[in-house]
């Protein structure tokens, strides 16, 4: 099952909204085939090892992250008929599958064609790498990373808040990948007014960036890049409260949406109300690039699933500077890059988190930058 939590990271950035899927067959105790679930739209983990192993399947035990689904309302064929088929004898489900049109329908199907089933095997570390599945199919909402840079001495800007390089080269290269297998990059309207940032990433990628500022009263100037590069087919979305959405449109690839106020701040956005948003149009994982206050308002409305915290040695020595947050939550890995410190953090009270376990995308940046984790002190 650890093999094929491993396979399954190997589908990070290219099956969402699907969620992430390892299987090995197991014959004796011989590997005959190992696979995961490549891309969205393409075969899913079980019938590519299927189709490997041939013959060799039957009689063989497959191990899975997720149990094997069993509807039909999807772009491939279900993987239960594949596996009663090829006459596999066992089948061990890492966890169950939250979708209500599987949830134990899958492995009760496999039961009555006869396949020993087994379900719970490292369940926590299975659900974990469901978390951003979960997140959209149980909670309606994407999953969310919050991605900040800071200095040795906690700064997350310079002197007055002027921006400034603080992420190294190496550093810089791991977060733009990082945007190429997220859904929607965010921030707030100060960043966007202080940074001017274009919010695209320079990796190569497939997927669709939706670029996103929240704006509760409609701050956001017709000159900033966002608004002068948003096309109706590479659209900005601005949130605002309601009572700003009627204002003057700022730009035609500048899409407005307006969403409540949270009930205790008035004049803040409802965060989950943001999120929700999101998820209907095709978000599963959301990039918060934040300031200080954001990350306060993510934390405290418990919508904060990871964050990923680059530490430069650099240092600004200057109390006019912005201080990042102090980050209570325990640390899953850190990544030596080039100098930098990232560190991965999951949110122990989070509706989605499980298990202490490092992320398929912190995997990738270790292989990419080609330095060394540890585990976080």
């Amino acid at each position: 099952m650890r093999r094929a939590i491993e396979l399954a990271m190997r589908g990070r950035g290219g099956v969402e909204p699907n969620p992430m899927v390892g299987c090995v067959l197991v014959a004796g105790a011989k590997t005959i085939a190992e696979s995961w679930h490549e891309q969205f739209g393409g075969p899913h983990a079980e019938p590519l090892a299927l189709r490997m192993a041939g013959d060799a399947a039957r009689g063989a035990t497959a191990y899975v992250t997720l149990e094997p689904c069993c509807h039909e309302r999807k772009k491939t064929p279900p993987c239960v008929p594949a596996l009663i088929a090829a006459g596999v004898a066992r089948v061990v489900a890492g966890c169950m599958d939250p979708n209500p049109m599987v949830n134990g329908q899958g492995l009760a199907l496999l039961q009555q064609a006869g396949i020993e089933v087994e379900a719970g095997v490292l369940e926590k570390e299975c659900r974990q790498l469901l978390a951003p599945f979960i997140a959209r199919t149980t909670y309606r909402r994407p999953y969310v990373t919050l991605k900040w840079a800071q200095t040795a001495d906690g700064k997350m800007a310079g002197p007055m808040g002027r921006r400034m390089a603080i992420s190294n080269a190496t550093s810089n290269r791991l977060v733009h990948d990082l945007r190429a297998r997220c859904d929607a990059i965010v921030v707030g309207v100060k960043t966007a007014v202080s940074d001017d940032p274009l919010l695209t990433s320079r990796a190569k990628s497939s997927r669709r960036l939706l670029r996103v500022v929240l704006d509760p009263q409609r701050r956001l100037p017709p000159t900033r890049q966002l608004v002068r590069t948003a096309t109706a087919e590479d659209p900005v979305l601005v949130f605002c409260l309601a009572e700003y959405a009627t204002i003057h449109g700022i730009g035609p690839g500048v899409e407005i949406v307006p969403v409540d106020s949270d009930p205790l701040r008035r004049d803040h956005l409802h965060l989950r109300s943001v999120l929700e948003r999101l998820a209907e149009r095709g978000a599963t994982h959301v990039l918060v690039e934040p300031g200080p206050g954001m990350i306060r308002a993510f934390c405290e409305a418990n919508l904060a699933d990871r964050l990923w915290v680059i530490r430069s040695p650099e240092r600004v020595e200057h109390d006019s500077a912005p201080a990042a947050p102090v980050v209570d939550w325990p640390g899953v890995a850190e990544l030596d890059v080039a100098g930098d410190r990232l560190t991965e953090y999951l949110n122990p009270r989070g509706e989605v988190y499980f298990a202490a376990t490092e992320s398929a995308d912190m995997l990738k940046a270790r292989e990419d930058a080609k330095c060394k984790v540890q585990s976080a002190k």
